[in-house]
């Protein structure tokens, strides 16, 4: 099976259910840029489960990358791998306390339930999510930041109510990020404030669910 193995995640808890994390990748920064720039970029609302796009000409998704594109394929397999999977849920056992209770599971059981992956993003300048908690498919979620520097014009912030109660912002350098496991004291929110294009990969560990069975005594017929 081909695993890029040259790529690496650091996680650093800086508070409950909140962890910076870093991606150490043997790519320079112009060779992620340039294959990012010739992407092919679909609106958000054309790839999110739902259907809805609350940002407009604003956020823009590429799920799979083009063959071609070396890095942005090595970074998709990585974040897409069991291996990665297996990883960051036993950094979430190890250090998010009541894990296995919120979820009902343990670790192995996470791991045979659940999928990871990884949306590249681009968002315009003017783009803002606003506060906000994830839809409960998500166990956890992260992000990734492409930019060449660290400004709070690009950041993630994290607060523990929605009233926006001790903030904790996320450092936007190359290869810096965060990952979070989906949770009532876990409000975040982000935007580009800058005139530069925003790119980062959006990380996802998602809850695998199936139809009943059609002979299920509470399956909707």
């Amino acid at each position: 099976m081909y695993m890029e193995t040259t790529l690496n995640t650091k996680f650093i808890g800086i508070r409950r259910f909140v962890s910076e994390l870093k991606l150490e990748l043997p790519f320079e920064r112009a060779q992620i840029i340039q294959e990012l720039d010739s992407e092919a970029w679909v609106p958000h609302g054309e790839v999110a489960p739902v259907g809805h796009n609350p940002w407009p000409n604003t956020r823009y998704k590429c799920l799979r990358p083009q063959w071609k594109h070396k890095a942005l394929t090595a970074v998709s397999r990585y974040f897409g791998s069991v291996e990665f999977k297996r990883r960051v849920i036993d950094w979430m056992y190890q250090e998010y306390h009541g894990i296995d209770v919120t979820w009902g599971m343990g670790a192995d059981e996470m791991c045979r339930r659940s999928r990871t992956h990884i949306e590249f993003t681009k968002d315009m300048p003017g783009f803002v999510n606003d506060i906000h908690t994830d839809y409960r498919q998500l166990i956890a979620t992260g992000m990734i930041y492409f930019s060449e520097h660290d400004t709070p014009d690009l950041s993630s912030y994290f607060y523990t109510d929605q009233n926006r109660s001790n903030p904790t912002r996320i450092t936007t350098a190359f290869g810096d990020g965060w990952w979070h496991m989906n949770n009532y004291d876990t409000w975040h929110e982000g935007w580009n404030r800058t005139d530069q294009v925003r790119y980062s990969g959006l990380l996802g560990l998602t809850i695998y669910t199936t139809d009943l069975p059609e002979d299920d005594p509470q399956f909707p017929h």
